[in-house]
């Protein structure tokens, strides 16, 4: 029987261990649960999205050949059962996990005019195509 690896999380980390426990010889079935609707993607660039320097779909990260489940909420876990559940319901098995959830934007108090860039398909700030930025960068996360 194949070995399945559930990966809580579809962002940088997530697809890094998928892409490089291939590359490394890794031998099970790795499938990435994400809550954004698109393939893992390289966040830090994407105030080079607003300027028009990459397009959305250059950001796109490689994960091998994990299997994405995206646009899909887990809800909760069970570590002696080894399932998680699904927002939708649905109790996936797997063998072992990764959680990679990755960090949320923090906004300070008083931000004012100040919006996230997160998620990539728009996010609080649409940028589907390149528009003026100035002082566009990180400024915390949790």
């Amino acid at each position: 029987m194949t070995r399945r690896i559930a990966v809580v999380g579809a962002g940088m980390a997530a697809a890094r261990f998928a892409e490089r426990f291939q590359a490394f010889g890794g031998d099970a079935e790795v499938t990435l649960y994400g809550a954004e609707p698109r393939a893992p993607y390289n966040r830090v660039l994407l105030a080079d999205v607003l300027t028009g320097r990459y397009a959305a779909d250059d950001l796109t990260l490689p994960s091998g050949d994990a299997r994405l489940r995206t646009g899909c909420e887990v809800s909760a876990l069970d570590t002696v059962a080894h399932t998680l559940r699904l927002v939708d319901g649905e109790d996936v098995p797997y063998d072992e996990l990764v959680l990679a959830t990755g960090a949320e934007p923090v906004l300070p108090e008083g931000a004012g005019v100040a919006h996230t860039l997160r998620p990539a398909d728009g996010g609080h700030v649409p940028y589907d195509e390149p528009a003026p930025a100035a002082g566009v960068g990180p400024v915390a996360a949790r």
